[in-house]
């Protein structure tokens, strides 16, 4: 009975509001601003003693040259566009990066450098919707001490793009016509994104899961009409499927099941179809379960984690969906409970972009940093254990509205 009654108490009235006050106490904003400054001198540290580490931006100007080679009708997938790095997107993504070659590349760098770190605070309020302004703010500062935000950041890559894409779409106004579209784009640029569509259709969302495959078609329909015999090579010689063109499969850079198998003498297709199927499934299933329970953000972020995990080839940045597992984490560690600050030191553990070993010839212009720079498969607990434990540990209600959407 008492129990009934503490319950009662957080539900509704006066006295519901009160518990959610206690969801975001004022001390959270101040010590949110403390890291964020670390955070801020950390990374002017890092770029005054290796300024290449965020000059270059290779991938960015890997985009450009895609776009370059579609406008002056050059080939894609023969060779290298930029030096001897391939363009390993589809056709479309090329033809959405030409307007990137109309622009000065210092201008480039630095607008999309912005774009970057305002689509990631975008991120964060879609992901918690009842945080204020300056803790968005500090969050998305603090996001890109993240190890995958950084080298997405260092290198040039979409991934925040892509994320901010479903993230936008699946978290953004319910009911909306348009739910699907930000799938469709993002798949049509990394076909990743695609995991997306399997989770609109298991949690029967029909029309969403239409419009996804509707606006993935016409992106690569557009792709054809503006590179056709890219669009072949691609869609229709097997580029799409070769994961070796990236790099080793089996290298320390494939953060992926794939390479993890790799890693372990475990070669060939079948051993990775049949790990992804039950990777795969497990993500369906609870993904499924936090839907079902009203945790869109949870279940949103799983489908996210696994797009990485079951990718043929994964580097580190495509695990930019570690930012809202952590703020997932962080929304439950501040309503107070303490397995949930366990859980998000755990992923800063994983994650945080300590630097662990120097630029030089093995490296590169770029400081290796995160555990993963030791052990190449951390990133894949992520796809699953913190998940489990958020759905394993129950919430009480106010703190699940409060926390999670």
């Amino acid at each position: 009975m008492r129990a009934a009654r503490l319950h009662g108490r957080g539900v509704g009235g006066v006295r519901q509001g009160r518990r959610r006050r206690r969801v975001r106490p004022p001390r959270v904003v101040p010590l949110l601003a403390g890291a964020a400054a670390l955070v801020l001198v950390a990374q002017a540290v890092v770029l005054a003693l290796w300024p290449d580490a965020h000059v270059l931006l290779i991938d960015l100007q890997v985009y450009r040259a895609g776009g370059e080679h579609v406008l002056a009708g050059q080939p894609l997938y023969e060779g290298g566009v930029l030096l001897d790095l391939p363009f390993v997107y589809p056709p479309f993504a090329a033809v959405l990066f030409a307007p990137l070659a109309l622009l000065p590349l210092g201008l480039l760098k630095l607008l999309w450098t912005a774009v970057g770190v305002a689509l990631l605070a975008y991120v964060v309020h879609r992901c918690a919707p009842r945080a204020g302004l300056p803790a968005v703010a500090l969050i998305a500062v603090l996001a890109t001490a993240l190890d995958p935000v950084r080298t997405t950041l260092y290198l040039g890559q979409i991934n925040i793009v892509l994320l901010a894409l479903v993230v936008g779409d699946l978290l953004g106004r319910p009911g909306s016509r348009w739910r699907g579209v930000g799938v469709g784009l993002a798949a049509a640029v990394k076909l990743t994104p695609l995991v997306f569509v399997g989770y609109l259709l298991v949690t029967r969302r029909w029309r969403a899961a239409a419009t996804a495959v509707a606006t993935f078609v016409a992106a690569g329909a557009l792709g054809f009409l503006a590179a056709p015999a890219d669009s072949v090579a691609f869609w229709f010689e097997g580029t799409f499927a070769s994961a070796d063109r990236i790099s080793d499969v089996a290298g320390p850079s494939n953060h992926s099941l794939n390479g993890m198998l790799g890693r372990l003498g475990i070669e060939g297709p079948l051993p990775w179809l049949a790990g992804a199927a039950v990777l795969g499934a497990v993500t369906v299933v609870l993904a499924v379960r936090a839907h079902r329970g009203g945790r869109e953000v949870l279940a949103v972020t799983l489908c996210g984690l696994a797009s990485a995990a079951l990718a043929p080839f994964a580097w580190s940045h495509h695990y930019v969906w570690v930012v809202p597992l952590a703020v997932l984490l962080g929304a439950r560690a501040v309503a107070g409970e303490r397995w949930a600050a366990v859980g998000l030191g755990g992923v800063l553990v994983v994650t945080a972009a300590v630097v662990t070993r120097l630029p030089g010839p093995a490296v590169g212009p770029i400081p290796a940093t995160g555990l993963i720079s030791f052990w190449p498969d951390a990133y894949l607990l992520l796809s699953v254990v913190p998940a489990v434990a958020l759905l394993a540990v129950p919430a009480s209600p106010v703190r699940v509205r409060a926390c999670e959407r």
